[in-house]
């Protein structure tokens, strides 16, 4: 019955039943705007069977949800129990098998509603049964009961609603009225499709949570050195912001962020990097300065300098030897005496160059060593004179911290502001329409020395600065970046505490961080804000 059907009752009713009734659909209009706008199922499910219990005054309620050839036991309320036991043990759900011989199994399978004057009196004529087991293990004594199919627009039955002992004025049992079927059957109506919009939108979030990891996945594994990068910093950022939900004391104790604001710092936090897809593979990828394939270029370029000196002294000592001027023996000497030295001064400048490809902080004297090697050149087979280090060579080799050129540095900061015009084109609902502004500005700093646009102070989202720790953490304790080893944590937490003291991040957040070990179990992975395995 719907709720015209309803109102087709009242027409049978006394005056007084009438304006009690009229009352009660009142309410039942208000509880439906209400149940439209709960948007949390398991609070959605509670507020239907308390509801349905007020306008029935039912002492007990419950709520099961029909999920394929299982009934899902999800919500029980007896207020009596409640009083005389002071709630007693948290109600757990569990599981029931789809049947006819069990009353919520019979009403979601054939779609009737039933109403019994008492549940210990149902005739064997029947296919259901009570399960006394509840009275018995707390001591009550289940009557009167009315049990109504939960079905959506389509006419799917997706769950059962069951009022147990309607109470009268003085407190007594009694069965419930021939008229509050059709309220209550308008109630699971409604219910039911409250119950169907909050499944679907819980399903085209977890859709989209599962697009946006598995996009984040994609990009952070176009290098093995950042995978799992952004389910880590993700991680980390929820457990922040729930640290800060917990304080008590201080600037951070005025902060609460909702679950709503939680879950878009999540999923900022997994989109931060979106932006490196525009970013080179060679320049991700990069471990060295050079690359293997390029130092390994530069080594067989000094083997043939090598061959190149070894011919010269050769072809001076044929000269010498021609004019009379040496021996055989003296010749050979002169050219092993002279092979030697070259050949180790060779040696010794690839020593430098292979040494200057390592990423780390490069000494000015080794700069300089470099630029010496760079202005030598030699004739190559082809009888062309060449460098002995190429200009793209001697930049590369010359940075003096780290392992990028400037133009490499900038391709990589470029990709906050790709991520920017990435998500930006993205339609966000209201609730995650900050995604864009707090992923973009996980590399500003409160002093303004930060990138892409130099933000300062309150510019700065909070959402933006617990980011940026947690990238900067990660980046630091990681083990698997191509560039450097992971710091020791000590070590970490020092750099941090030194940036936050330089003004750089949110001295607060970093020393909450710290004080509540928030990095101590290592994070491997994020799928819904939970910090995952290791120590």
């Amino acid at each position: 019955m719907r709720t015209t059907d309803f109102i087709m009752d009242i027409a049978h009713t006394t005056p007084e039943r009438n304006s009690e009734l009229e009352e009660q659909i009142r309410k039942l209009n208000a509880i439906g705007i209400s149940l439209s706008n709960e948007q949390n199922l398991s609070k959605l499910l509670e507020v239907i069977v308390r509801e349905a219990r007020h306008f029935t005054r039912a002492d007990g309620g419950s709520l099961y949800i029909r999920e394929g050839d299982r009934l899902n036991f999800t919500v029980a309320q007896t207020e009596s129990l409640e009083m005389r036991d002071g709630g007693g043990e948290p109600f757990k759900a569990f599981y029931l098998p789809l049947t006819k011989e069990s009353i919520a199994g019979y009403v979601a399978l054939t779609g009737e509603v039933l109403n019994i004057q008492d549940v210990y009196e149902i005739p064997s004529t029947v296919q259901y049964r009570i399960n006394k087991q509840f009275d018995i293990q707390n001591r009550y004594r289940s009557k009167s009961m009315l049990v109504v199919p939960m079905s959506d627009h389509s006419g799917s039955v997706i769950g059962v609603l069951q009022l147990i002992n309607s109470l009268n004025g003085d407190g007594s049992v009694e069965p419930f009225r021939p008229e509050y079927e059709s309220l209550v059957n308008s109630l699971a109506s409604q219910a039911a499709v409250a119950i169907r919009n909050v499944t679907l939108i819980e399903e085209i979030k977890r859709l989209f949570r599962s697009l946006v990891r598995y996009s984040a996945k994609a990009i952070d594994a176009r290098s093995p050195h950042t995978a799992g990068h952004s389910g880590r910093v993700a991680a980390y950022c929820v457990r922040i912001a729930a640290a800060i939900n917990d304080e008590t004391a201080g600037r951070l104790a005025d902060v609460l962020f909702s679950a709503e604001e939680v879950e878009e710092l999540r999923m900022a936090a997994w989109l931060h990097d979106i932006g490196k897809i525009g970013v080179r593979e060679s320049v991700l990828e990069k471990s060295s300065k050079l690359s293997a394939d390029q130092i390994e270029i530069v080594c067989q370029r000094f083997e043939g300098i090598k061959r190149g000196l070894r011919g010269q002294f050769l072809e001076q000592a044929l000269a010498q030897m021609a004019s009379g001027d040496l021996n055989v023996s003296a010749a050979m000497q002169q050219v092993d005496s002279a092979g030697s030295e070259g050949m180790a001064e060779i040696d010794d400048m690839l020593a430098c160059i292979k040494r200057a490809n390592i990423p780390g902080v490069l000494p000015k004297s080794d700069v300089d060593r470099l630029r010496s090697i760079a202005a030598l050149d030699f004739v190559d087979s082809c009888g062309r004179r060449q460098p002995y280090l190429t200009a793209n060579e001697l930049e590369n080799l010359s940075i003096t911290k780290g392992n990028l050129t400037q133009a490499e540095y900038l391709e990589i900061q470029s990709h906050v502001t790709q991520t920017l015009d990435i998500l930006k084109k993205i339609p966000f609902t209201k609730d995650l329409e900050n995604i864009p502004r707090h992923a973009a500005a996980h590399h500003e700093y409160l002093d303004g020395s930060g990138y892409p646009r130099g933000l300062k102070g309150d510019e700065i989202t909070l959402q933006s600065r617990i980011m940026c720790i947690a990238d900067i953490f990660d980046a630091l304790n990681s083990p698997d970046r191509p560039y450097k080893k992971a710091l020791p944590l000590e070590r970490t937490l020092s750099i941090l505490r030194a940036e936050a003291d330089a003004g750089k991040l949110d001295k607060d957040i970093v020393e909450l961080f710290i004080r509540r070990s928030l990095f101590k179990t290592r994070v491997v992975d994020e799928e819904d804000g939970d910090l995952v395995a290791g120590s």
